[in-house]
This record gives C-alpha cells, sequence and structure tokens, in this order.
C-alpha cells in the first residue's frame, strides 16, 4: 500500500519507495487502500498545519470513523491528552478497547453542543490547544468555543465551506487563535 503524488487513478504509475508500506497478513487489499490517506491527511492538519506538539490537549470530532481513529493514534503517539466525541455508547466502547488510554472522561456526545460544556469542564474552563472539526453549523460555532485562547482550529469538513456560512466576528474576538482549512 502507499501514495503517489499524483496521477493515482491510472493503469500503472511511477512508485516511491519511501511512500510504500507492507500490507499487514490480516488485511485485505481494500483495508489497505483506506490507510495511506488517513493518515495522509491526519498528519498534514495535525502536524504540519496545527503544529501539535507533546502534552497538548485536543477535541477530534467523529472519533470512531477512519480520520478520527487515525486522529487518535497520532495525537496519543505525540503524548497530547485527547477528547472526541462520538454518536453512540457502542462507538464509545469501540475506540475505548481500540485505545485503551481513553477514559469515559474523554468522550462526549456528537449530536448535540453538550461537547462544550464537557470540553470546559474537564479543561477547567482553558479549553483544549487543536480542535479537528468536521461538525457544521451550531456544532461548528460551539467547536470553536471549545479553544484555548492561542488554540488552533483545524477545519476538514466541507459543508459550512460549501454553503459559504458566516460566522460572527464576535466568536473570533475571544481567541488568539489559528485557523486552518485541511
Amino acid at each position: 500500500m502507499g501514495i503517489v503524488e499524483s496521477q493515482g487513478l491510472a493503469s500503472h504509475i511511477f512508485e516511491e519507495p519511501c511512500f510504500l508500506f507492507d500490507v499487514p497478513e490480516s488485511w485485505t487489499l481494500e483495508d489497505a487502500a483506506t490507510v495511506p490517506t488517513v493518515y495522509c491527511s491526519v498528519f498534514y492538519a495535525l502536524v504540519v498545519r496545527g503544529q501539535m506538539k507533546n502534552g497538548e490537549s485536543i477535541l477530534i470530532h467523529s472519533g470512531s470513523g477512519g480520520v478520527g481513529q487515525a486522529a487518535i493514534a497520532v495525537a496519543l503517539s505525540y503524548g497530547c491528552k485527547v477528547y472526541t466525541t462520538v454518536g453512540s455508547q457502542e462507538k464509545r466502547e469501540f475506540l475505548m478497547q481500540k485505545f485503551p488510554t481513553l477514559t469515559q472522561d474523554c468522550f462526549a456526545s456528537s449530536r448535540d453542543n453538550s461537547f462544550q460544556r464537557h470540553i470546559m469542564r474537564q479543561t477547567n474552563g482553558l479549553g483544549v490547544n487543536l480542535v479537528l472539526n468536521s461538525l457544521s453549523e451550531e456544532l461548528f460555532e460551539a467547536s470553536l468555543r471549545c479553544l484555548s485562547k492561542s488554540g488552533r482550529f483545524l477545519e476538514i469538513g466541507k459543508y459550512d465551506l460549501w454553503q459559504n456560512r458566516q460566522i460572527g466576528i464576535n466568536i473570533l474576538h475571544q481567541f488568539n487563535s489559528v485557523f486552518h482549512l485541511c
């Protein structure tokens, strides 16, 4: 499995050996095809654009999806405190089994804005250093309010962008934060 610089949808490609990885025997080729894209996207968002550092805190929305799981794995490998949102108890249990360092206090609901209160309670009102956001509309704004004063907001969702949705400048005024579209 691997990635190519461009023109990956072709009958023949020219590969760079440094971008190729062995497929574990327990994986199907379909499984393997999904891994490089999500991990490259997460690395670009969190490490390149977000400049994530050891010991920081991060809110990762939709943690049970492919990007969410990759983001949790990368953030934990950087020694970050991870908070994530999920849509059901089953997804919470799945992630707790996959990532045993995540405890109940690391989880909040992605179905409503209650995650904002949870994050602020867990961080003693400080907020998180990074938000990897995929939520839209009022949940987008609730995600913004989870940022610490110098936090970084990493937007990977497209809905609000496609809708050309505007946010009030007053919500941005309270932060000295950096915003990235990833």
